[in-house]
């Protein structure tokens, strides 16, 4: 009797070895979680049910405005230069912003937004965490206030803090938003991932490279570096076509982080192999294909 038990359990060991080969040492995503390492087949599902654009990579830029008041005020000269220079070279953003910070973002900023065609998606009414917040309204309120204040359709959200969950999905949407940029879902982590997916019909954008905040603040890393490790992440996914996603924060707009940012937007305009693109903008592209 105990042979039906350890046969097919030793069957399962030896499949899930041989699909942590071939993932870890052949497909080998760039800088997956660990959790993905482990446990692939939330990415391979991805990997083989997405529908993708296999001509480029598509690459974007989401800057989010927020932490606090005094935060985006401080920051909003340097949002303006950061704006400009995305301007130059042919880069649209995808800019983040909490409604409460609405008040302190400078009119030059807003309009240079609106004017350089630029997207803006929700980070909710408040900088805290949106799960333990009434989502549904959060949603709402941060919705109509950009769409507003801006002059443009709202389809995306990223949650303060980077925190979402299966109530969010819900929530996102009855209030008609396509698509979460990225964050921490604890019964999904796909950082990582390729392409991007649906779950209960709301797109979720992985592709997430190392951020600013991962490299500046934690890793206590130069620009140059982190330069150097964005080109590195670029490369690697541009061969494979896989869709990108630079997290920024408005905080990193030093001289010496913009002139960085300049060189890494030089770098993606130059290559033809990616497509800098606004996030609901590959959205509309990916549901395109279906």
């Amino acid at each position: 009797m105990m042979i039906w038990i350890v046969f097919p359990v030793l069957i399962l060991m030896v499949f899930h070895l041989s699909v942590l080969l071939i993932f870890n040492y052949i497909i080998n995503p760039y800088e997956p979680s660990f959790f993905t390492k482990i446990f692939p087949y939330f990415f391979l599902s991805n990997l083989v049910f997405s529908k993708r654009n296999l001509n480029k990579t598509h690459f974007s830029i989401r800057v989010d405005i927020n932490t606090s008041r005094e935060n985006v005020e401080r920051h909003n000269d340097g949002v303006l230069k950061l704006i400009k220079i995305a301007n130059k070279h042919s880069i649209p953003v995808t800019f983040s912003i909490s409604s409460e910070y609405l008040s302190v973002i400078s009119k030059d900023v807003i309009e240079n937004i609106k004017k350089g065609g630029h997207e803006v998606i929700s980070h909710g009414s408040k900088h805290e965490n949106i799960t333990s917040q009434d989502q549904a309204d959060s949603i709402k309120e941060s919705k109509e206030k950009l769409e507003d204040r801006f002059e443009q359709k709202v389809i995306g959200l990223i949650g303060p803090q980077g925190k979402h969950n299966s109530k969010t999905l819900k929530a996102a949407k009855e209030n008609n938003i396509k698509y979460i940029s990225s964050g921490s879902l604890s019964y999904l982590r796909y950082w990582s991932f390729p392409y991007p997916f649906k779950k209960k019909g709301i797109w979720l954008l992985g592709g997430s490279i190392k951020s600013d905040y991962q490299l500046y603040e934690k890793e206590n890393l130069g620009p140059k570096k982190a330069l150097v490790i964005w080109k590195e992440a670029l490369s690697f996914r541009s061969d494979k076509r896989w869709y990108t996603q630079l997290e920024y924060h408005n905080s990193s707009t030093s001289e010496e982080q913009l002139k960085v940012l300049k060189q890494l937007f030089r770098y993606i305009e130059n290559n033809d192999s990616i497509k800098p693109i606004t996030q609901s903008d590959l959205v509309q592209e990916v549901e395109s294909y279906v």
